[in-house]
């Protein structure tokens, strides 16, 4: 009887030490010092309007929490394989983006639903093709979005989000072989899903 006792006993102590642990571990998620600074790595997949196709999108920066609700970071980035088109030709277009952004969250234990806005400039170039002349251009852009966040522990953390993204214009003449006169000029409007993974200083 005896030995039943103290297995049952060293059992509860092993459950409750764990339980106490991971109550530690929300605790310190929660009340942890959040005026941290971050690394952030994004990858997602822009789908843009009828004149301008889908893109791979990536992007690298680095941030700070300013409290437990606001933060805000500076991200560069490559949007890749996007194409514009008019009278039937198209020109492949890369965009590199610069954006500062803000983030307003209310964080719930180890989530943290948010919205978010960004300013910024890019930089969009179109390839020459047969019948164009490929040009660049820098715009002023800009983003809303929001999106939920997981923290996974106090170094990392990831997020879902959707954003939609205004990056000015690209450019390309029509060669005069083509038979075309002008040239394509189409806004960089896109509806972004991004995955973004944050490593805490």
């Amino acid at each position: 009887m005896k030995k039943y006792l103290l297995s049952t006993l060293a059992i509860a102590s092993l459950f409750g030490s764990i339980a106490t642990a991971h109550a530690a571990e929300d605790d310190g998620l929660m009340t942890m010092n959040m005026s941290d600074g971050y690394a952030v790595m994004q990858a997602g997949m822009g789908f843009g309007r009828k004149d301008y196709k889908e893109a791979a999108v990536f992007a690298l920066g680095g941030g700070y929490h300013l409290n437990r609700y606001l933060k805000s970071d500076l991200t560069i980035g490559m949007r890749a394989w996007g194409k514009v088109k008019k009278e039937g030709q198209k020109a492949d277009v890369w965009t590199i983006p610069a954006l500062m952004n803000v983030y307003a969250s209310m964080p719930y234990g180890h989530f943290e639903p948010y919205v978010m806005g960004g300013l910024g400039a890019a930089w969009n170039k179109a390839d020459s093709t047969d019948y164009t002349k490929g040009d660049n251009k820098v715009s002023f852009a800009w983003t809303l979005g929001a999106g939920i966040g997981y923290r996974l522990s106090r170094c990392w953390g990831l997020d879902l989000g959707y954003r939609y993204v205004d990056l000015g214009q690209a450019r390309s003449k029509f060669k005069a072989e083509s038979g075309y006169s002008g040239g394509i000029k189409k806004d960089i409007t896109s509806h972004d899903i991004m995955l973004s993974a944050r490593y805490y200083f």
